[in-house]
């Protein structure tokens, strides 16, 4: 999602569809027969709990609300979104004196593909999950899960109530602004924002 610093960071990794397609609002492709134009698959709605926190991949996995592989891809995921920056320096000035670190070899491979160093980012502190659920205009609806990082900044000196209600804002403001392209799709598309039921895919 957008980030909200302006200083310069190193290329990131093609996000994860997971949540581009809320995003763009539609999925194209649908299914023709006999002869029949493609119908396109609109979303018309997405719906979000309550995000959880956690310190670790253990902690996620300790409270019995995902799945192991759920909560080592959410926290893989979380760490695209952490700020990078190419120097010590940059980072310190961005997020404080002390609050950043060169990533291990496992971070640096979730966060860019590869296990080389040379960057830098705010420590991380732990990350937060929780499930989206995407409704369709042809009565699907989709379940993903989303995530966002917890690190540490100058404002919450390491806190983790601190850093992670900053988290918390970060989500809500992400969410509101996908409600709001998702709606301005669908109404440039012809259809109302409406729930649905239906079968789809779990965490």
């Amino acid at each position: 999602m957008s980030r909200y610093d302006q200083t310069p960071h190193l290329p990131r990794r093609k996000r994860s569809a997971r949540l581009s397609l809320a995003m763009m609002g539609a999925s194209a492709f649908g299914l023709t027969a006999c002869g029949q134009p493609a119908q396109e698959e609109h979303i018309t709605d997405i719906e979000f709990d309550e995000p959880r926190s956690f310190q670790s991949v253990e902690d996620c996995v300790a409270a019995d609300i995902y799945t192991r592989n759920t909560c080592e891809a959410a926290y893989d995921a979380s760490l695209e979104d952490v700020p990078r920056f190419n120097t010590l320096a940059e980072c310190e000035a961005e997020h404080g004196e002390g609050a950043c670190t060169e990533p291990n070899e496992e971070q640096s491979q979730a966060a860019t593909g590869s296990s080389g160093g040379g960057w830098f980012m705010p420590a991380m502190m732990g990350y937060m999950v929780g499930s989206m659920m995407s409704n369709t205009n042809r009565g699907r609806s989709f379940e993903r899960v989303y995530q966002e990082p917890v690190y540490r900044n100058r404002q919450n000196q390491g806190n983790w109530n601190t850093a992670s209600n900053q988290a918390t804002q970060r989500i809500s403001q992400r969410n509101d602004a996908m409600r709001s392209s998702v709606r301005a799709s669908s109404q440039r598309s012809g259809f109302g924002s409406r729930s649905s039921s239906g079968g789809g895919w779990g965490s």
